[in-house]
């Protein structure tokens, strides 16, 4: 797991960050995606805080990131959304 930069709440989501290619990029998955994800795996998120929902769904969410960064230079941070939930849930 990347632990470089600290994973954080903010009024958006979460920020955290990966590392690819040597460099740390830094991401932010919104709540709304975190919502998505959660209703996807059946999980009533109402009363859970962003970062408890992203600490549950950590595991899935870090490689959704790496794959939507694939080693390109994209905006920082990298947004992730419900459609990126939707779609990295439904293909696996």
């Amino acid at each position: 797991m990347d632990n470089s930069t600290p994973t954080r709440r903010t009024p958006d989501g979460v920020i955290f960050s990966i590392n690819i290619d040597a460099q740390e990029r830094e991401c932010l998955i919104s709540r709304e995606a975190l919502n998505t994800l959660s209703q996807l795996k059946n999980i009533d998120s109402s009363d859970a805080d962003s970062l408890e929902l992203f600490k549950a769904f950590e595991t899935f969410i870090r490689p959704v990131a790496h794959s939507l960064l694939g080693g390109r230079v994209l905006q920082t941070p990298l947004q992730l959304t419900p459609q990126n939930m939707n779609d990295a849930y439904r293909s696996r």
